[in-house]
């Protein structure tokens, strides 16, 4: 528990800096940096409205006394404020792109998942075969090919001559109809898991290589253990750790990697619509996306840190001690 209150302190903090610092960036770029109301209005906005909206927001206090108003707002009302440009709440406006962004990640993130891991411990039980040879080379291929490559590239393959999967990834959602909701996200996850898996299948071989040399191992093997016991159970299991450090890294990554599969397949996703709000300056918006990614990615990070403890006895025996 105490480890747990330390890294969610740890949590609020950035929480914190990151989502003021969003607020006083988007302050300090705007034209007009003392009237954000206008800013968000546009320059045909009468005065009224200007008013309205600066009282409703208390756009005329200082920086601190607008996060905190816009802060509150969302903790304890779930009001997250409101898009003057689209004339919809915050929320409206952006529950659509967050769902697709949500399939993309998730897909991407299992399939990456599913991908590295048996190629990673068959890599590593057969060590310097051809096969692992080559999945050496595949996986700093696709790990070297941007996004703004793949994409297009995919988009030629399967869309333009084949025509098996369509250009626009329209958002047919699985419970609506769930074959044309996979046929619809197949290609954007395709883009996003190969790369994501190619880095996960190089951090899990080299930890799975020497693992397989450990001394356990060897007494494991001694004392008669089968040997997919002994690979999938006790080798693969302790080394994990680096492997779930790269997924928690990589979150924050596949929202950049999903911006580019947006913009390639015309999925309007919260990378879409983050760009589109910068440029547009609208501040609600900016901000409640920053606050919802920044809480994904850390609150995620404090899970893999708390599976460190379930993975390995050690760990949980050391935090109860300290």
């Amino acid at each position: 528990m105490r480890y747990f209150l330390q890294r969610f302190s740890q949590f609020l903090i950035v929480f914190f800096l990151v989502t003021f610092g969003v607020m006083v960036l988007m302050r300090a770029g705007l034209n007009a940096p003392g009237d954000p109301a206008r800013t968000m209005l546009g320059g045909t906005a009468s005065q009224q409205q200007i008013d309205t909206i600066t009282a409703r927001y208390h756009l005329d206090s200082n920086i601190l006394g607008q996060y905190w108003f816009w802060l509150k707002g969302m903790v304890w009302e779930g009001d997250f404020g409101y898009s003057v440009q689209q004339n919809l709440s915050v929320v409206d406006y952006m529950r659509p792109t967050i769902l697709t962004t949500l399939f993309l990640g998730v897909y991407s993130l299992v399939w990456a998942l599913i991908i590295a891991v048996p190629l990673a411990v068959y890599q590593a039980y057969k060590r310097d075969s051809f096969l692992d040879k080559s999945g050496n080379f595949f996986s700093f291929f696709f790990i070297s090919v941007p996004a703004l490559v793949f994409a297009p590239f995919i988009i030629y393959i399967f869309v333009t001559k084949l025509d098996w999967f369509p250009r626009i990834g329209e958002k047919i959602y699985p419970w609506d109809d769930l074959g044309a909701h996979f046929k619809n996200f197949f290609l954007p996850v395709v883009v996003l898991a190969v790369p994501l898996s190619a880095i996960f299948v190089r951090l899990l071989r080299a930890d799975m290589v020497a693992t397989l040399q450990s001394d356990f191992i060897t007494l494991a093997s001694a004392k008669g253990v089968p040997p997919g016991r002994t690979l999938w159970t006790h080798a693969l299991r302790n080394s994990l750790f680096s492997l779930l450090t790269s997924v928690g890294v990589n979150l924050g990554g596949l929202v950049g990697g999903a911006l580019i599969v947006e913009q390639y397949f015309n999925m309007k996703g919260m990378g879409f619509l983050l760009v589109s709000t910068i440029l547009s300056k609208d501040l609600f918006v900016v901000q409640s996306l920053s606050a919802i990614l920044v809480a994904t990615v850390v609150l995620a990070n404090l899970g893999i840190d708390l599976m460190y403890a379930v993975i390995d006895p050690r760990i949980r025996h050391a935090r109860a001690l300290s």
